[in-house]
């Protein structure tokens, strides 16, 4: 089972749900458009000279983008009442040049408040920009930027976004650019240059392709009944996974955000990962960009790896066939950005929750536990171990306290999933390659600040740890004793738990998991033959208040997808809303 976890996208990727166009071509010369010269501008707007309904608009369009403008300017120009004869314009036959003008206003106005934003809506525009996009008189110019004025739209709601996939509005963008990478990749053969990265022919045509890939990534935030559109969301996955072959940042910004978008959407929707062809390229690629991209990509191309690690094994075995934790081990370092880093660990902790090869494959590398089991500790603090105490270290004032515990959290979800779900020689393997970690996990304990999650998934280690590592007496213990209930002990975990105890305290589910801790230590340390069975024999195991090995595996099986504000279908968002946490 899966975890659906809450992660508001930062305040500039909030903004990006709407995008006025300042920069797609060069705008006029001749100096700036005074609000003066509006009546007159408007004036020349209604003749019947295409040269002077050309120069009119394309002045009305320099008003909305020159350097003051903002939401007065759009309202300046919808004082003049000219939406009608702009929709004129764009239906009338006065050639491409005229209807790119008209859409590019309509972008700007359709970026502006929910107002302005309804004021295209009402006029009509949404089916005319529609018309344009399908049309095979419209140039690529032409469709790119009614994609745009779309997919301002769109940013406004979901509401807007479920009409618009009614509408085909995300069909007729992948149609456009299927033709146009099929144009590319054909010349990319014919001049013998194709290599696994192709390149545009110039700056307007990557403009307009970024344009296209900004509208669709847009239209994938969801927030409506997404699950009824898994067909949509196919081509707009393959198409998607072509265009991540392009070495431009803001392309594979976009195509990252896309897919991200694409995969919580389609979280649990099966009919979609059925039919959906997640390649080895692609899982080659997302993971090349954490290796070499910079954070403004690797943020959404890691979000992209997280939300595939939690779907069926099946696409994950994608990414076990690349570089994969070769690649992440640069984001764990402390110096990486605290949430690039959390979700680095995410996608190492919903590998350790799959399968037998899933979890080999994270046990196997030495560096990735080697950071897991060293984010085990207190943000900003230093552990003394002959007092038993954590004091702050000269970091501490500049320490993102709750960012911090965010990575400690995800450090010890990996430790719990790997010893609860693991084989036992893989729970062996990370015991011995990292001996310090039942004394890492006690330590912890000894905080006496420590935040309810990070108790909660402590004390669940430890009662795991101790039930998979009692059954190994006689076998890999020969003495009879299990040496790491000894070390738990020594480390006075006795003495913490009713201090943790008393800093939750109308917190049942932390209190009873304390007794049961405490109950196993004592009983492992007594009696030690009688425990051996504990971990697998209900009976036995409900005796102590503990869970037999079947069922902490059953818990400790969750995965975990992150989405955004406005991600996925809006029957799972309160689901995410009732996870948030720390």
């Amino acid at each position: 089972m899966t975890i659906d976890t809450f992660d508001p996208e930062d305040a500039l990727l909030d903004i990006s749900r709407k995008l006025s166009n300042v920069s797609i071509h060069k705008l006029p010369t001749n100096g700036s458009v005074e609000k003066e010269a509006l009546p007159t501008i408007k004036y020349l707007l209604f003749s019947s000279d295409r040269d002077q309904i050309k120069q009119s608009i394309r002045l009305l369009r320099r008003y909305l983008t020159q350097g003051h403008s903002d939401e007065n300017s759009v309202s300046d120009l919808l004082e003049l009442g000219i939406l009608p004869r702009i929709k004129e314009l764009m239906e009338a036959d006065f050639g491409n040049v005229i209807k790119f003008e008209a859409a590019w206003i309509v972008t700007n106005v359709a970026a502006g408040t929910t107002e302005q934003t309804q004021a295209i809506i009402k006029e009509g525009f949404v089916d005319l920009l529609l018309q344009c996009m399908s049309d095979k008189k419209s140039k690529l110019d032409l469709k790119a930027q009614a994609a745009w004025a779309l997919g301002n739209v769109a940013g406004e709601s979901a509401s807007y976004r479920e009409e618009l996939m009614s509408k085909g509005f995300t069909h007729s963008i992948v149609n456009v650019l299927n033709s146009v990478y099929d144009e590319i990749y054909d010349e990319a053969v014919d001049n013998q240059q194709y290599n696994g990265k192709m390149v545009f022919s110039g700056e307007e045509f990557y403009s307009n392709i970024e344009a296209l890939l900004w509208a669709l990534s847009n239209m994938c935030r969801g927030g409506f009944r997404v699950a009824e559109f898994y067909p949509s969301y196919l081509p707009m996955f393959d198409v998607f996974s072509k265009y991540i072959v392009f070495n431009f940042p803001k392309i594979e910004i976009e195509v990252c955000w896309g897919l991200s978008r694409i995969l919580y959407n389609m979280h649990d929707v099966l009919e979609f990962h059925n039919a959906m062809v997640l390649t080895d390229d692609l899982c080659e690629r997302l993971t090349e960009l954490l290796r070499i991209g910079t954070p403004k990509v690797v943020v959404p191309a890691i979000r992209s790896i997280v939300n595939i690690t939690s779907g069926p094994n099946s696409s994950v075995a994608g990414l076990l066939r690349t570089q994969l934790l070769e690649s992440i081990t640069r984001l764990l370092d402390p110096i990486a950005p605290n949430e690039i880093r959390k979700d680095a660990y995410l996608v190492v902790s919903n590998l350790a929750a799959g399968n037998d090869e899933m979890i080999k494959y994270v046990v196997d590398h030495k560096v990735v536990m080697g950071n897991v089991v060293a984010h085990i500790t207190v943000p900003g603090h230093t552990y003394n171990s002959d007092s038993n105490e954590w004091t702050p270290n000269l970091c501490n004032a500049y320490y993102y306290r709750e960012d911090e515990w965010k990575v400690t959290k995800e450090a010890l979800w990996i430790i719990c999933n790997i010893i609860s779900l693991g084989s036992d020689s893989a729970v062996w393997d990370l015991l011995h390659e990292n001996s310090s970690l039942p004394r890492t996990l006690s330590a912890v304990l000894a905080y006496p600040e420590l935040p309810l999650e990070i108790c909660e998934k402590t004390v669940e280690s430890l009662i795991s740890l101790i039930q998979r590592s009692n059954k190994w007496i006689d076998v890999r213990f020969p003495n009879g004793k299990n040496p790491f209930v000894r070390i738990i002990i020594d480390q006075d975990v006795h003495e913490a738990l009713p201090h943790i105890e008393k800093m939750h305290p109308r917190n049942t589910n932390l209190h009873d998991m304390c007794l049961k801790l405490d109950k196993l230590l004592l009983a492992s340390e007594e009696d030690v033959i009688k425990t051996v069975n504990i971990s697998d024999i209900a009976g036995m195991a409900s005796a102590f208040g503990l869970p037999t090995i079947v069922e902490i595996k059953s818990k400790s099986n969750k995965r975990r997808v992150i989405r955004g504000r406005e991600d996925g279908d809006i029957r799972l968002i309160e689901n995410a809303v009732g996870n948030l946490c720390i």
